[in-house]
């Protein structure tokens, strides 16, 4: 018998005033503007949902941290290879969020990440829904995380490209179980990939 996949808690978008609600300053100090934003997103997503542990944190991002990979990339245009700058080169991988989460809440769970263009938050959804429903895990922390830097928005604007890509953070916590929080659940998740029109994707929600 598969499982329901409940969406218990969700967050959008957190304001700059909450950040000191749930960052240590001192230990997110070097922190960039993507990665603030996405762990306070996440960690408010927590705390609404009362799962301090989920059994697993997957994160979509179609550009990953770009204001530090533009920062790493930079320096080594105007200093060469010889630059040193191991903060901004850790912290532009696409798969840094996901992993910080989880060692910011000391979480050894599944952390796993997908960079499919303006697919990869339903990416990383369908991954949680059929775990989910399968049975292998019983929570699930996913999140959308992506940034639009005003170099990027320049350049894009240059060469004529317009971009589905949005900058937002975004956390929703799945679960098996109906609890009192529970509020709506996933009836689907649909993928498709079409060569010439892009890819696509939807989450068929119904309210309980």
């Amino acid at each position: 018998m598969e499982n329901d996949v409940y969406v218990i808690a969700e967050v959008d978008n957190v304001s700059e005033t909450e950040y000191r609600e749930y960052l240590n300053p001192i230990k997110t100090r070097r922190y960039g503007t993507l990665l603030k934003r996405a762990l306070v997103s996440a960690l408010k997503a927590i705390k609404i949902s009362g799962i301090g542990q989920p059994d697993a944190i997957i994160n979509g991002t179609a550009l990953g941290c770009i204001e530090n990979s533009e920062r790493l990339l930079t320096a080594l245009s105007v200093e060469g290879e010889s630059v040193s700058m191991p903060t901004n080169f850790m912290q532009s991988t696409h798969n840094t969020i996901a992993s910080l989460i989880g060692m910011y809440t000391h979480n050894h769970g599944y952390n796993c990440t997908y960079s499919h263009k303006n697919i990869s938050f339903e990416s990383g959804m369908l991954d949680a829904y059929m775990q989910i429903k399968l049975g292998k895990i019983k929570t699930a922390l996913v999140c959308a995380n992506d940034e639009i830097t005003q170099d990027l928005h320049s350049k894009a604007d240059k060469v004529g490209f317009k971009s589905t890509i949005k900058d937002r953070s975004y956390a929703v916590m799945l679960s098996s179980e109906k609890t009192d929080k529970a509020y709506k659940v996933i009836e689907d998740i649909r993928i498709s990939h079409d060569r010439i029109n892009g890819d696509a994707a939807e989450i068929i929600y119904s309210k309980i």
